[in-house]
């Protein structure tokens, strides 16, 4: 007694997409060259002056919403925390949105493109005291991506983001 079979396999391969994104720091020079913002930083800022800081975010990989936060911390000489509403900086509230202390851009940004400039320049007050001689200002920014595709119609509607 004999009985006909068959068999067969079928292997198939999924791979996920992912989203990624570059920070884009940018200086004008003294010779008016866009150059990378310098890694030692910027040295001799005085009262009532600014400095050149063109911030942005690449998108390196799928399309995506983006956020970015913004942190300022001042350390005096003696190395105390000083405060820092002294420093400032313009965000074109046209292109961004602040809410819970992020900058959302308020478009997906295309695999290779970039957002607007969030900022170009950090300005320091000219009513900086004596206490701010010789400190250190650090501007931290960070930057996060969520994708877009069937994730909300607007960067306000976006979900998954990463937790703070």
């Amino acid at each position: 007694l004999a009985a006909f079979t068959a068999e067969g396999t079928a292997r198939n391969v999924i791979t996920t997409g992912k989203v990624g994104v570059e920070l884009v720091e940018k200086h004008i020079d003294a010779s008016g060259a866009k150059v990378d913002f310098p890694k030692d930083g910027v040295a001799g800022v005085m009262p009532g002056t600014s400095v050149s800081k063109i911030v942005s975010v690449k998108n390196t990989d799928a399309e995506s919403w983006i956020r970015v936060k913004v942190e300022t911390k001042i350390t005096g000489a003696d190395g105390k925390a000083l405060p820092t509403d002294v420093v400032s900086y313009d965000v074109d509230a046209t292109k961004w949105q602040l809410k819970d202390g992020y900058y959302y851009y308020l478009k997906p940004v295309s695999t290779g493109a970039s957002t607007d400039i969030l900022f170009d320049e950090v300005a320091f007050a000219g009513s900086m005291g004596n206490e701010y001689q010789n400190c250190k200002t650090e501007i931290i920014i960070s930057a996060q991506a969520v994708q877009s595709a069937n994730n909300g119609a607007t960067v306000a509607e976006a979900a998954g983001w990463p937790k703070a």
